[in-house]
This record gives structure tokens, C-alpha cells and sequence, in this order.
């Protein structure tokens, strides 16, 4: 095979992505998995709350999820949607059992999970489409600090 032939350049460029392909590999090493909750919710005296998400890892690795600042009905629930992937987690917060006509009164929620691995760290995404807000921030699951984060518009 002659090194000016169209067959050589052919064999190089396919041997040449077979080798890009192999050294980019797949950037997950495991399919995201999804989990529903629902944030167990109560009412409070002052609507002046933060809206704001606490995070905190409690005993056997589980972690504490509190939120603050949530305006609902009084026949509305909270569920947290989940999806894991790696060392990202996005957790997006939707409304459910809706009714019409109903007065919005200030509530505070909290959850427990165990879905988030011990000792590694998180790169979160909260989403609520509750109050339309955001946030961004790391939790570490080997340390047993709560992590505060403000929500944004």
C-alpha cells in the first residue's frame, strides 16, 4: 500500500477516530436514576421567610432537605422530582393536588432522603416551579455541615 493512496488515508482517519472515540470513552459511568418524594410541609406564622434550601447529611448518610420561603394552598402538596447522575443531582420541586380559588398561606418543609451516596460530592440543582427560582450549589456527603443555599429569579 503506497502512502500517496486514497485506501492508506482511509485506514488512518478510521484507525485515527477509533482512537478518539476509545480515549473519550462515555462520560457516565452509570444511567441517571430518578426518585419522587413529596416535602412534608407546615404551616407558618410569618411569610417573611427566605426562599431558601437547606441540605444537612444526618445519621446513616441520609440527608435532610429544608425549605423555606413556599407560598400554597391549603389543599396543595409539594413533590421533589430527583434525578441522579454520577455527581450531578437535579431535585425540581412541582405543585399537586391543585384547587381553584384557594388562598396561598406561608408553609416550611422538610424531607429526609437516603438516595445520595456517602462520601462523595454532589454538584445540585434545585429547581422550584413552585416559586419559579433556582439555585446552584456542592453538598459533600462525608461532611455533616448543612449547606444553605438562597434561591434566585
Amino acid at each position: 500500500m503506497d502512502i500517496n493512496s486514497v485506501e492508506f488515508y482511509t485506514i488512518a482517519f478510521v484507525v485515527a477516530m477509533a482512537l478518539i472515540a476509545f480515549l473519550m470513552g462515555r462520560s457516565e459511568k452509570h444511567p441517571p436514576s430518578t426518585y419522587i418524594t413529596q416535602l412534608i410541609t407546615t404551616a407558618v406564622d410569618d411569610d417573611e421567610d427566605e426562599d431558601a434550601v437547606q441540605m444537612e447529611v444526618v445519621d446513616g448518610g441520609r440527608v435532610r432537605i429544608s425549605r423555606s420561603g413556599l407560598l400554597l394552598g391549603p389543599d396543595e402538596t409539594i413533590n421533589l422530582v430527583f434525578t441522579i447522575s454520577d455527581e450531578q443531582c437535579h431535585i425540581v420541586e412541582k405543585k399537586g393536588l391543585k384547587r381553584r380559588g384557594t388562598c396561598q398561606i406561608p408553609v416550611a418543609g422538610e424531607v429526609i432522603v437516603k438516595w445520595l451516596a456517602p462520601g462523595r460530592k454532589y454538584r445540585i440543582r434545585y429547581e422550584s416551579q413552585v416559586m419559579s427560582t433556582w439555585a446552584r450549589f456542592t453538598l459533600d456527603t462525608s461532611s455533616t455541615g448543612p449547606v444553605r443555599a438562597n434561591l434566585n429569579l
